[in-house]
């Protein structure tokens, strides 16, 4: 699938699903807000309880999610024949499930958390919140536009077209690019490692608005007679060029960090899946067959 009809395709989804979500909350609102023990003489107890047929269903279709998540390191590793589509297709549907997975079980478990089955769900919430922080130190690291990490020949040679492009092309000075260094952050490597190289890395993403508008005044002060189009398009590169450089001075920190989130990553999986699966032995054992 063409990249400008996925990335709307997975926005579309997102949305259907969190409207879908956010509205089901408002309809169980007043049975989810009532104490554990009032709740069975609600009228939609039948329904909204983990056993009844909406949270039912919401668990199985969440579930379902869950277990779909294991598609993408299927994908990675070439398994039943998967080889297909870009792996950056397959890692953004693979946090998609992630995210929604746990959200659809969350209404499914009608906010009752006890016995060992919460145990499968807080390690569930750990995957998904470790699953964020591991795509964005995935996105820290420079990779073609199939999703492949970039070789270090390979990001110079970017640096380098993008550097001749703004001094060939676009004529600025050397002074936008002493700007565009000294606003990537690359400088800060030098005297960080570990976790507070990702700190300064978040850093640097939280300023970066503040540090381009920086950048666009010292562009502007050199009442260069151009388009605003061919402005745009001056600025999109510096940005590129700033964050490339900040990625090529922190690759070593990054690269260790992202093998020390899957030591700490898998293992919350691993739990949440068998705990997941005894949980449906044994509702199948006690005769809970939704629709089935």
């Amino acid at each position: 699938m063409k990249k400008e009809l996925f990335g709307p395709m997975m926005l579309f989804l997102y949305g259907i699903a969190l409207i879908f979500a956010a509205a089901f909350v408002h309809y169980g609102w007043h049975y989810y807000s009532l104490p554990l023990l009032e709740r069975p003489h609600h009228a939609l107890h039948v329904l909204l309880k983990p056993g009844g047929l909406y949270g039912h269903g919401l668990g199985v279709i969440g579930s379902s999610m869950i277990l779909l998540l294991f598609l993408y390191s299927a994908r990675k590793r070439h398994l039943f024949g998967l080889r297909g589509g870009r792996m950056s297709h397959w890692l953004n549907v693979h946090i998609f499930f992630g995210i929604i997975g746990p959200v659809l079980i969350t209404l499914h478990t009608a906010m009752k958390f006890n016995g060992i089955v919460s145990i499968s769900y807080f390690s569930m919430l750990a995957v998904m919140f470790s699953g964020i922080l591991g795509r964005y130190i995935y996105k820290q690291i420079p990779r073609n536009s199939v999703g492949d990490a970039l070789s270090l020949e390979q990001i110079d040679m970017q640096d380098r077209h993008m550097t001749q492009k703004l001094v060939n092309e676009f004529k600025i000075s050397p002074e936008a690019l002493r700007t565009i260094q000294q606003i990537s952050g690359a400088h800060l490597a030098k005297s960080k490692s570990g976790m507070g190289a990702l700190f300064a890395i978040l850093a640097n993403d939280l300023k970066r608005p503040l540090l381009l508008k920086r950048l666009q005044n010292v562009l502007r002060a050199q009442n260069l007679r151009m388009q605003p189009a061919v402005f745009q398009q001056i600025l999109r590169t510096a940005k590129q060029k700033s964050l490339l450089m900040r990625k090529r001075a922190f690759l070593d920190s990054v690269d260790k960090i992202f093998h020390y989130w899957h030591v700490i990553h898998k293992p919350f999986a691993y739990v949440m899946i068998i705990i997941m699966f005894l949980h449906i032995a044994l509702t199948i054992t006690f005769g809970y067959r939704w629709i089935f």
